[in-house]
C-alpha cells in the first residue's frame, strides 16, 4: 500500500472517530435534553391538576375532568392520578387509561423520596407528594411522548447522514493534502532515480534547509557525497594498485628474458637472481599490505582482540627491524604517566594490526632519514597511550599533508626512495578501528613528527 494511501485512510479513520464520538455525545445529550423536559412536563401538570382539585373549593372532579380533557393536545394520552396519602385511596384520576400498576410499594416510594420519576414500556411517569397544609396526596401523572422521540430519529437520522457525506468529503480532502504532502518527495524519488554512478556529482535540491524534506536532501548530500569520494578512492586505489603490481612484474619479466637470450656465467644467475629476489619481497610487501589494508575494514569486534602491551611490542619490533636493517638507528624512550605501579596499561585490539603501526613508522622514519637517528617514544598518560616518532628526514610538503592517508599516495619529494604509499593509509585504518587519532608534523627538510594516540585499560 502507497504512503498516500496509507494517509488517506488514517486521516479518514481519525476523522471518523471524531465524528462518531460528536455524534454520539450530541444524540445523547439530546436524549437526555428530551426526558428531563418531558419529565418537567409532566411535572408541571401533576402540580397544576392537584393545586385546582386540592386547594380551589370551586373545583370538583367533574369540572376536572372538563378542564383536564380541554389540555389533552399539550400532552398526548396523558394520565392524572390522585391518592389520599393516609387513605391510599385514589380520590381523582383523568385522562387515558394508562395500565400501570399503581402497587403499593411505588406509591411507598414516592412517599419516603417525595418525587419519582419511572418508566413503563413506552410510557414515562413522574410521582410526587404534594402537601396542602395538614393534607398530603400523591400524584401520579405519566404519558407518551411521540413528538420527541420522533425529533430524536430525525436528528440521528441527520447525523448518520452527514457522516457519510462527511466521510466522502474527507476521503477526498485527504486524497489531495496527502498528494500536496508527499510531491516534495515524490521529486526527491524522481531526482535520486536520475543519479547513477556515473553522475554521482549531481545534488538535490535543498529548498530551505528547516523542514523534513529539506533534512532528507541534506542528508541525501552528505551520503552522495561520501559515495563520490569512496568510488574516487577506489578508483585511484585501483589504479595504482594496478600500476604498483605491474612494474615489478614487468621488472621480473623483462629480467627474466634477458637472462635466457644467452648461457650466462654463475655470477651472472646469481645477479639476476638476487635482483629478481629483491622484486619478489616488493610484491610480496605490497600484496601484504593491501591485505591488511582489507582486514583493517573490518569491525574490531570480528577480530582477535585481546589485551596488547604496546611497551612491549615497541622494544620487539625494533629489534626485529635492526635484525633486517642493521644500518638503521632507532632510539626508543617508554615513559609512565599513569601513577598506578600495581597494574599494568594495555591496549584492548589486534595484536598484529596494532604491530603494523610501529613496523611502518619505524620503517618509514628511517627509510627517509637516510641514516640519520630516528626517535620513538612511547608515553602513557591518565587517558591514552602517545606514540610518537620523529625523524630528521626530507619531511612533507604542505600541500601533500592532506593526501598522506590516501592509499598508494606520495609525495613529490618522495619518489627516489622506495615504497608503495600504503604505510600512513594502513596505519591510519588501523587506528580509527581501536578508536585513536594520528597526527602528522612536518616541514620540508626539517624531518616528521607521526603521533598516534590509542586509549588503554590496566590488567593486573
Amino acid at each position: 500500500m502507497q504512503i498516500r494511501t496509507r494517509l488517506t485512510l488514517q486521516f479518514a479513520l481519525l476523522a471518523g472517530s471524531i465524528l462518531v464520538a460528536f455524534s454520539i455525545l450530541i444524540y445523547s445529550l439530546s436524549a437526555n435534553y428530551r426526558k428531563q423536559e418531558f419529565r418537567m412536563r409532566l411535572k408541571e401538570k401533576a402540580i397544576n391538576t392537584a393545586k385546582l382539585l386540592i386547594e380551589v373549593k370551586e373545583v370538583n372532579n367533574d369540572l376536572m375532568q372538563i378542564i383536564d380533557s380541554a389540555n389533552y393536545s399539550s400532552l398526548a394520552d396523558i394520565e392524572v392520578v390522585v391518592f389520599d396519602y393516609f387513605k391510599r385511596s385514589k380520590i381523582y384520576t383523568s385522562g387515558v387509561y394508562s395500565g400501570i400498576d399503581f402497587s403499593e410499594e411505588l406509591l411507598s416510594k414516592i412517599r419516603t423520596e417525595g418525587e419519582y420519576a419511572f418508566q413503563d414500556g413506552n410510557r414515562e411517569a413522574v410521582g410526587l407528594l404534594y402537601t396542602n397544609g395538614l393534607r398530603r396526596f400523591v400524584v401520579i401523572a405519566s404519558a407518551s411522548d411521540p413528538f420527541g422521540f420522533s425529533k430524536l430519529q430525525n436528528l440521528s437520522l441527520v447525523l448518520v447522514t452527514g457522516f457519510f457525506v462527511a466521510m466522502v468529503f474527507t476521503f477526498i480532502t485527504g486524497l489531495f493534502f496527502s498528494r500536496q504532502a508527499l510531491k516534495p518527495i515524490s521529486v526527491v524519488v524522481q531526482k535520486v532515480a536520475g543519479i547513477t554512478a556515473s553522475s554521482l556529482s549531481k545534488r538535490l535540491d535543498e529548498g530551505n534547509g528547516n523542514d523534513e524534506i529539506a533534512q532528507l536532501s541534506i542528508t541525501f548530500n552528505e551520503m552522495l557525497h561520501r559515495i563520490e569520494k569512496a568510488f574516487q578512492i577506489q578508483k585511484s586505489f585501483v589504479s595504482n594498485a594496478s600500476h604498483e603490481l605491474r612494474t615489478p612484474l614487468a621488472s621480473i619479466t623483462s629480467q627474466i628474458e634477458v637472462a635466457l637470450i644467452r648461457e650466462r656465467t654463475s655470477e651472472e644467475y646469481i645477479k639476476v637472481l638476487s635482483s629478481l629476489l629483491e622484486d619478489a619481497r616488493s610484491l610480496t610487501s605490497l600484496a601484504n599490505n593491501l591485505l591488511e589494508i582489507a582486514r583493517s575494514e573490518q569491525d574490531v569486534s570480528a577480530l582477535n582482540i585481546r589485551p596488547v602491551r604496546l611497551d612491549e611490542m615497541l622494544i620487539l619490533t625494533q629489534a626485529e627491524i635492526n635484525i633486517v636493517h642493521p644500518e638503521y638507528s632507532i632510539e626508543t624512550e617508554i615513559i609512565d604517566n599513569t601513577g598506578n605501579e600495581e597494574q599494568e596499561p594495555a591496549v584492548m585490539g589486534n595484536e598484529n594490526l596494532l604491530k603494523l603501526i610501529f613496523v611502518n613508522l619505524l620503517d618509514n622514519a628511517c627509510k627517509f632519514s637516510d641514516g640519520k637517528p630516528v626517535k620513538a617514544t612511547l608515553n602513557y598518560n591518565p587517558d591514552h597511550a602517545l606514540i610518537t616518532v620523529s625523524d630528521q628526514g626530507i619531511g612533507i610538503e604542505q600541500d601533500d599533508l592532506q593526501h598522506i592517508f590516501e592509499p598508494f599516495y606520495r609525495s613529490k619529494n618522495a619518489v627516489n626512495h622506495k615504497g608503495h604509499g600504503i604505510g600512513l593509509s594502513l596505519i591510519s585504518k588501523i587506528v580509527k578501528l581501536h578508536h585513536g587519532q594520528i597526527h602528522v608534523d612536518s616541514k620540508p627538510g626539517s624531518g616528521t613528527v607521526v603521533s598516534v594516540s590509542i586509549p588503554y585499560n590496566f590488567i593486573s
